[in-house]
């Protein structure tokens, strides 16, 4: 099979996303090995493919918070594959005509390890685009799979660049998505016990430590200042998605990264009045915005009318944003894979999907 080498750039110029060729297609997804490389400044990056699924199955049936299903692994109950560490989570990824396609939902580890059975107990979270599922939810396909996390991601090059290449623990920050609360986002820094050489995490608002694990729902972005030296380089091999993802928005900022290995087409694959978005020929403070982070700049980006009933997203002016477009005009059409972005919404959408892109 022939390869092929996709290199994009960020909008902030820092980050990049090296998807390579060749990508394993599956019954639901494929496989993609990738590259993302950060800066030290402050940028915004996504995630456009997953963990692999740990396993697949068909849900048979839904008793209050458990989810009894059918999945390939059946030599042991299923719980029994799932770490003591890690944080999972179902998707449905099929049929396509499921009313729970593209929904997630929490699982409760703990509990779920304790059955004797395949069942999943379902966890009342903030992170279940649907709420709990309830008996509609049968003959759906479900995927059960890991999250990424910041730890998992970044934790052993943070312990090495603290412990060896004499960098401060505080010049590594993260901001990660916290659905539910008014900011819309978490900040934690590294920490670094020195008496056992143990990474730990400080929320940077609270100065408390952070004991549960920072999660990277799908759908999201992280908020990445690397260091003091240079930045960092990721490897890792992950499948892509081929089906609608649901992506509840609140209102306020949403850290936001399209959810598949390609360049997202504002007006055409994301950011239409599909979505609820409307254009204006004069920008207004009760639009939705969009922002682009690189270090401490920021470009704002609103929603404007065009001639054909479309919408282009236009530069707004960095000193008037509410009310004046930048001179001269200028748009912002394509955020490249990989690209994270914050969405300042006016009104909460619960119901808000990303769609694999158009051919």
């Amino acid at each position: 099979m022939k390869q092929k080498n996709f290199s994009y750039p960020s909008v902030a110029g820092m980050a990049m996303l090296l998807v390579l060729g060749g990508c394993i297609r599956g019954i639901a997804q494929e496989s993609c090995p990738y590259v993302l490389q950060t800066g030290c400044q402050l940028e915004l990056v996504g995630f456009p493919v997953m963990a692999p699924a740990l396993d697949s199955g068909t849900v048979l049936s839904v008793n209050r918070n458990v989810v009894n299903w059918s999945p390939t692994f059946q030599d042991k109950p299923f719980g029994s594959a799932l770490s003591l560490v890690g944080k999972y989570y179902a998707e449905v990824v099929a049929p396509r005509s499921h009313i729970w396609l593209g929904h997630r939902f929490e699982l409760d580890e703990a509990a779920t390890r304790g059955r004797t059975d395949h069942g999943l107990v379902i966890s009342t979270s903030l992170l279940n685009t649907k709420g709990l599922p309830d008996s509609s939810l049968a003959g759906a396909q479900l995927e059960v799979r890991p999250h990424l996390t910041i730890e998992g991601l970044w934790g052993e090059t943070l312990r090495n660049r603290i412990l060896y290449g004499g960098e401060k623990d505080v010049s590594f920050s993260f901001s990660v998505a916290a659905p539910g609360t008014a900011a819309g986002t978490r900040s934690v820094t590294a920490l670094l016990q020195r008496t056992t050489n143990d990474l730990g995490w400080i929320d940077s608002s609270a100065r408390t430590p952070v004991t549960q694990l920072m999660l990277i729902p799908p759908c999201t972005s992280v908020g990445v200042s690397f260091g003091q030296r240079r930045g960092s380089s990721l490897s890792y091999s992950g499948v892509s998605r081929s089906w609608p993802t649901a992506a509840p928005l609140h209102s306020g900022a949403n850290l936001l990264a399209y959810p598949y290995p390609k360049d997202m087409r504002l007006g055409v694959d994301w950011g239409t009045s599909r979505e609820g978005f409307q254009g204006l020929s004069r920008p207004s403070p009760a639009q939705d915005r969009i922002d682009l982070l690189e270090g401490t700049s920021r470009q704002s980006f609103a929603p404007e009318i065009q001639a054909n009933r479309g919408i282009r997203w236009r530069l707004l002016d960095p000193i008037y944003t509410n009310t004046r477009w930048a001179t001269p005009s200028s748009y912002l059409d394509t955020l490249p894979v990989g690209q994270g972005f914050i969405l300042r919404k006016n009104k909460a959408n619960p119901i808000h999907f990303f769609y694999p892109p158009k051919p």
